[in-house]
């Protein structure tokens, strides 16, 4: 007699057969059940299988005389908790897990109370199972087994993997959420829709959540390691969502704080100015962001500086993101998927940059049949194509758009504009190719050009300025198992500009600048547990910089050659993280990056005498280093932690701290980032800065998820901010540390965030950011204001942004936008002094006085084509007004001396409302 249960053969497909059972008889109540087996086993010569403490107690409670075998071991066991499956000539008893091989759904749920509640207890094994009652008018019947069901083990866990896709486009959906009720588990799809969850075995109901998509429920009995790919149908109320928005209740759910989703396809309900859409504007309408100014590229993010923003597409870094001045983003909105933005507790993977992370992700082709969409503005037109490739297997993706600007300029009426010329164009492409289900391959690139000509402006008059963008990336995805996961990417990113000074021969001159980044990084994420998830990376970079050379445009210029240094740096870095699922209320996020920088040969650099400043007067020596050559090295910890505490279903606290290091910057007196900006590296002379933030959150959903609120305050203290001395001049400088001072630095501030779904959608934020730095020195030029802490000149205290959208009907939408921050600090003449009749100008203390403040209002209306689905072509008319009161804002104040008066002006970009109408379509 066989005295052990063999779990993998009772948890098998069975086949009960058909048969004649023998009939049996027992006598003698009291009699052990153990004997009573061995008496049934002697009568038929079956087998039985079971554990012996499930029985060592139990005894006979009545006589058995010539019953079938099915129905006395139902009389023997009828007040116990053991239950029995006949097959073949064995007998498998089981203890409180009940096999059913014949009742039906139907019959179940009408069973009586005793298998009700056994059902509850454990799993019922067939083709078939009991679903929730209040869940069968949801979902039909069917269940899906996950897993082999002889690896089935008593109290262990295994892990639910697959691809969630568009089921009418067939695209990955990327940050999906997917999570278990009882108990509470979720994870995220990746950028390939992929996803991996870890459970305990048993029945569970899946739920699969993404804005703008139908909810999909699977009701899943879980035996081992297994895949289930679902597919989600398209919800066509999400024409009513909001612009920026998370999945439904991850902001609750969520370790991450201070990170934002922009969802791009419903950017069209935000009005905009000369009617492009640009995912770059309405990140400035989030709380934390600030937009530099008006037709000015940049933005500064909790007080940080311009450069410190990393901005990421398809894994690639780009330095310059403006087109026209400005007035245009370089991302062509209708080849972007979505973008996540992070300003506090960044992911390990992510380094280089103090203040944030912009993650973008360019759109994956629909594999199913070619489709696109397009759109054409007053200024720009553009056209994207999706392309299904063997046999859906793979996809290619092109986006272009291009301005006709220079036509427009050039027919105004205006001679004025007659020798303007105004042009950029982009492109991008992207071709994703999955070999099969555990291998992928995305290929992405980028490139932009802008030229402008503009013979009105003091700088670029009658000169040609042109820069360029250009990136690629490959990044080759496999899944080793259930568990395991990994990617390699390899990076190339290359900006660089020119300008040419043709109209006087004997001062005619090129000059330009150039910065090259290439990149490798390997990434590996794991869930050993079903409490874990560890991901794991290095990194590598290898920077170069042309800081500026200017040479004579031909044989008759007369203008001298110049050649500033060219640089070199690598850098590199190491990162590991594990988020803690604690428990249903507590949850831990931890890792650690540790980077390394390397200034590298062949330059020259120059010493200073240590008891003087840095200037022409104090320089020593110089010493060279060969090509290759170590200059300096920097490195260090850089440590990330967050936690979240749930206090109810409904809200959430959450906390996290970390520290960053940013090895390149930009040189330059303006709070703009210009097409004309020098970036440098760290090296002799100049630290890398290093930033530790703290920030504590509450976050609160309401009204049933229609509507959601946040508050978080962070302090930020900085090591080595970066400014200049008086009167600094950065471009084609060969001693920039002449001029460059760095001291510490800190920010802090809060940010409050309300957003609402419905017919009226929208959100409400508010900010107060402030940012202070401290030069103080031994030597009165290199110490600003005295050696105290002063305003940096993008300290903006207060900001209000208000994006709302009303829905009249299914196919007309009314938008409203509305801005308000303070004025940026400047510096003021104080008073004209003359000296032996030389006029002098004396200036307050720096950035001690602020610019009027800004504020505009837009509006706007969509009106969508009608919803038939036989149409060749969806499309829809915008219609906006951008700055609806004609408010004249100034982007920044000078001033001119004449004698001895100081006269003061304002640049304002827009003085008048903008209206604006564009048509867009998609096929």
């Amino acid at each position: 007699m066989k005295k052990f249960l063999f779990i993998s053969l009772l948890l098998q497909s069975v086949v009960l057969r058909a048969q004649d059972l023998p009939n049996v008889s027992i006598s003698g109540e009291g009699l052990s059940l153990e004997a009573a087996i061995e008496s049934l086993e002697k009568q038929t010569g079956y087998i039985f299988h079971y554990q012996q403490d499930w029985i060592d107690t139990l005894k006979v409670t009545s006589s058995i005389n010539n019953l079938s075998l099915d129905r006395a071991l139902t009389m023997l066991f009828e007040h116990t908790s053991l239950y029995f499956l006949i097959h073949d000539d064995r007998v498998y008893l089981t203890n409180e897990i009940q096999i059913l091989t014949r009742p039906k759904l139907s019959e179940l749920l009408n069973s009586t109370v005793k298998i009700q509640e056994n059902i509850e207890k454990g799993l019922v094994f067939k083709q078939e199972y009991l679903l929730p009652i209040q869940e069968l008018e949801q979902l039909n019947e069917k269940v899906f087994e996950i897993g082999k069901r002889s690896e089935l083990r008593a109290g262990g866990s295994a892990t639910i993997a697959g691809y969630i896709k568009n089921a009418q486009t067939g695209e990955p959906l990327i940050s999906a959420l997917v999570y278990s009720e009882k108990p509470l588990m979720s994870t995220l799809t990746d950028e390939t829709g992929f996803y991996s969850l870890t459970l305990p075995l048993g029945r569970h109901l899946l739920r699969f959540q993404l804005v703008g998509m139908k909810q999909t429920v699977r009701n899943v009995v879980l035996f081992s390691s297994g895949q289930l790919n679902v597919q989600m149908n398209e919800d066509i109320t999400a024409l009513d969502e909001v612009v920026i928005e998370s999945n439904r209740d991850a902001n609750i759910e969520s370790v991450q704080m201070g990170v934002s989703s922009i969802r791009v396809k419903d950017s069209k309900n935000v009005p905009i100015v000369l009617g492009e859409r640009d995912v770059m504007k309405v990140a400035t309408t989030m709380a934390g962001i600030q937009s530099v100014g008006e037709g000015a590229s940049g933005f500064n993010v909790r007080g940080g500086k311009a450069d410190q923003n990393l901005i990421m597409l398809d894994g690639y870094p780009l330095y310059n993101t403006s087109h026209f001045f400005g007035f245009f983003s370089v991302f062509n909105s209708e080849v972007i998927e979505d973008m996540q933005v992070y300003k506090s507790s960044i992911p390990v993977q992510f380094g280089g940059r103090l203040s944030s992370v912009m993650d973008i992700e360019s759109k994956k082709a629909n594999r199913d049949s070619i489709s696109g969409s397009g759109g054409i503005s007053p200024i720009t037109s553009k056209l994207t194509l999706e392309l299904p490739l063997f046999s859906g297997k793979a996809g290619l993706t092109l986006g272009g758009r291009a301005t006709y600007s220079d036509w427009v300029l050039n027919n105004v009426g205006n001679s004025e504009f007659a020798e303007n010329e105004v042009f950029f164009a982009d492109i991008l492409m992207r071709y994703d190719h999955d070999f099969d289900e555990n291998n992928r391959l995305a290929i992405s690139g980028y490139c932009s050009a802008d030229r402008f000509r503009m013979n009105s402006d003091t700088l670029f008059s009658f000169s040609n300025f042109a820069y360029q963008n250009r990136a690629i990336s490959a990044r080759f995805g496999h899944i080793f198992s259930r568990n395991l996961s990994g990617s390699l990417t390899a990076a190339y990113s290359d900006y660089y500009y020119d300008l040419s000074y043709t109209e006087s021969p004997e001062n005619a001159f090129v000059q330009d600048f150039r910065i090259r980044e290439k990149i490798i990084r390997g990434q590996m994420n794991y869930t050993p547990f079903e409490r874990h998830e560890l991901v794991g990376g290095i990194e590598s970079k290898l920077l170069k910089i042309n800081p500026g050379t200017q040479t004579p445009f031909d044989d008759e210029s007369l203008v001298n050659s110049l050649i500033i240094q060219h640089e070199k740096g690598l850098e590199a870095a190491i990162f590991l993280s594990d988020q803690y699922n604690y428990s249903d209320r507590l949850s831990f996020y931890g890792g650690i990056r540790y980077s390394m920088f390397t200034s590298m040969g062949g330059k020259t650099v120059y010493e200073y005498a240590g008891e003087g400043p840095k200037n022409d007067q104090t320089r020593t020596d110089s010493v060279s280093y060969g090509k290759g050559e170590v200059i300096k090295t920097f490195g260090g910890l850089e440590p990330r932690l967050s936690v979240r505490y749930k206090l109810d279903r409904n809200a959430s606290i959450k906390a996290g701290y970390n520290r960053s290091r940013q090895y390149v910057h930009t040189l330059t007196n303006s709070a703009s980032v210009s097409p004309t900006d020098i970036w440098r590296l760290s090296g002799y002379h100049l630290e890398p800065q290093i930033a530790d933030q703290f920030s504590v959150g509450f976050y609160q959903n309401l009204a049933r998820f229609l509507s959601e609120a946040s508050f978080e305050v962070y302090y930020k203290s900085i090591e080595n901010l970066l400014d200049f001395k008086v009167g600094a001049e950065f471009l084609l400088n060969p001693f920039v540390e002449t001029v460059s001072l760095q001291g510490p630095g800190k920010s802090y501030g809060f940010e409050f965030s309300l957003k609402k779904k419905g017919n009226l959608s929208g959100w409400l934020n508010y900010t107060y950011a402030r940012t202070f730095l401290k030069l103080d020195s031994e030597f009165a030029e290199e110490r600003i204001n005295g050696g105290s802490y002063y305003p940096t000149n993008y300290d903006i205290p207060h900001t209000v942004n208000l994006v709302a959208n009303y829905k009249l009907t299914r196919r007309v939408s009314l938008s409203y936008n509305f801005v308000y921050k303070s004025g940026r600090p400047i510096t003021y003449p104080a008073g004209v002094y003359d000296f032996y009749k030389s006029i002098s100008i004396h200036y307050s203390d720096r950035n001690a006085y602020r610019i009027p403040y800004y504020m505009r209002m837009d509006f706007g209306v969509n009106l969508e084509a009608g919803h038939r689905k036989n149409k060749l072509a969806y499309s829809y008319w915008s219609f906006s007004v951008y700055n609806l009161l004609g408010r004249s804002n100034p982007y920044s104040v000078f001033f001119s001396v004449k004698g001895r008066e100081v006269s003061g002006h304002q640049l304002v970009v827009f003085r008048n409302p903008i209206p604006t109408i564009s048509y867009n379509f998609k096929f």
